[in-house]
């Protein structure tokens, strides 16, 4: 499996990738189809009115790789550990929904 970490507006330092690959590792463990993985960290550096604390300024955005399908998911929060762990989340969701589906698929297609 290839996993890419990008940062945008940021340095992507150690302990961020670290954590990302922590995180993203307990995920797929179980799930052996993933190809590949892009994770996009950014900060919003626009100074206005929303960007005082609570701002969600730091957003993280992943894309996983399988074979025929892709899954996306964003997340925001106001530190970069916060969004990555809502990433994996969300990104937990999917994959769960997509491994209950295919069992499901399996089921009902009987071999001939």
């Amino acid at each position: 499996m290839q996993l890419v970490i990008r940062g945008h507006h940021l340095t992507v330092t150690p302990a961020i990738e670290q954590s990302i690959r922590l995180k993203f590792n307990q995920m797929t463990k179980h799930f052996d189809q993933v190809n590949s993985m892009q994770v996009k960290l950014s900060k919003d550096h626009q100074i206005d009115k929303r960007s005082h604390k609570g701002s969600a300024n730091h957003i993280a955005e992943a894309i996983i790789r399988l074979p025929g399908v892709e899954f996306f998911a964003q997340a925001s929060a106001d530190d970069m550990y916060t969004s990555i762990t809502k990433l994996a989340e969300k990104l937990k969701r999917q994959l769960a929904k997509h491994r209950k589906m295919q069992t499901i698929y399996q089921a009902v297609v009987v071999p001939v």
